[in-house]
């Protein structure tokens, strides 16, 4: 049966109909015939992978054209002189047979052409909406794929009444000036949004000063490593000092 993805099947029975409609008579016109007209027409369609009704009734057209055009070809070597005397026609009558048949073609190769352009600005409006596009585009969500989740551990707290590395929040220290942070999910560098989606990740990624030997969690790209040891961001820099005090290591050392 006759289905396109992304439609009804009822929709689908609809443009099958119309294609039969369109489709000429086959050279055997018989029940036999005609169903397996019908079937190399629908299967044509089929390999022409439309995903929705829009390309599905481009893709009918399509599939007409050729099947008119091979019918024009056809009538033309028929009416070849010496093929069949009988026929009684004129060349000019050749000529319009196979004028007919070359405009048929370009009808179905200007659709083939529209059909590429559909699915090709479909296809690029799927990849945008992929988990990994929407990311980069600041859309801020958990991936729903399974992946291995470290184990847990248990940060120790900093005392309230201290406040982490107030100098490296005003830029002083003489550690040159800091970013301000950005507190807007879209707005983050890919360090910014690493810290805080996975602060865990970041912390082993600190830790080993670059990718741990051992990993636990899908890499990040390259260029996020690289902002997360060196980024001058407020954010990334009081979560590098923070990590060291839990570290126990010395906090005087540039975050």
């Amino acid at each position: 049966m006759f289905s396109i993805p992304n439609i009804p099947d009822t929709l689908s029975r609809a443009i099958y109909a119309d294609l039969c409609t369109y489709l000429p008579p086959p050279p055997d016109d018989t029940p036999e015939g005609r169903q397996l007209r019908d079937e190399r027409a629908v299967t044509a369609v089929a390999h022409l992978l439309p995903e929705n009704a829009a390309e599905a009734e481009v893709a009918v057209l399509i599939v007409a054209a050729q099947f008119r055009a091979r019918e024009a070809l056809r009538a033309a070597a028929r009416c070849i002189p010496g093929l069949d005397p009988g026929t009684g026609l004129e060349p000019d009558q050749i000529r319009r047979c196979t004028a007919q048949a070359a405009s048929m073609m370009r009808q179905a190769d200007s659709g083939i052409r529209t059909l590429l352009r559909m699915q090709a600005e479909r296809q690029k409006a799927e990849a945008a909406m992929h988990p990994a596009a929407m990311q980069r585009a600041g859309y801020w969500f958990r991936s729903a794929s399974p992946e291995p989740e470290p184990e847990p551990v248990t940060e120790p707290r900093l005392p309230l009444r201290e406040e982490p590395a107030p100098d490296l929040i005003r830029g002083g220290g003489g550690r040159g000036p800091v970013d301000p942070p950005k507190l807007e999910y879209g707005a983050m560098t890919p360090a910014e949004r690493l810290v805080t989606l996975y602060p865990d990740r970041a912390s082993a990624i600190l830790a080993a000063g670059g990718l741990p030997a051992r990993l636990t969690f899908p890499p990040p790209d390259p260029d996020v490593i690289a902002d997360l040891l060196s980024s001058n961001s407020a954010l990334v820099r009081a979560f590098r000092h923070t990590r060291r005090l839990a570290t126990g290591l010395d906090p005087a050392v540039a975050a």
